[in-house]
């Protein structure tokens, strides 16, 4: 098995969540799922998580959120953070 990346989705208020992958790169995973989006969904809250499938287990590495269009002033409501790698 290769690394793989997976990507849940996420709504503020809501308990459901939805999983989209395997993708080969976390650019391929924000391409098909994140690129060209400019709010959540629904204008709420909406987070896409990153995940790292490997033999050895599984390992965040990173989200992008959509902040809530309502709480929010401006255009810009998307944040991204990706974790860095460490080594070891």
């Amino acid at each position: 098995m290769t690394t793989q990346i997976f990507v849940t989705s996420t709504q503020r208020g809501y308990t459901d969540s939805n999983l989209r992958g395997p993708f080969n790169s976390i650019e391929e995973g924000k391409k098909k799922v994140t690129d060209g989006r400019t709010r959540g969904y629904d204008g709420d809250e909406t987070r896409f998580t990153f995940f790292e499938v490997t033999p050895s287990g599984t390992k965040e590495l990173g989200y992008v959120l959509f902040r809530d269009e309502c709480e929010y002033d401006g255009d810009d409501l998307k944040v991204e953070h990706f974790y860095k790698k460490t080594k070891g």
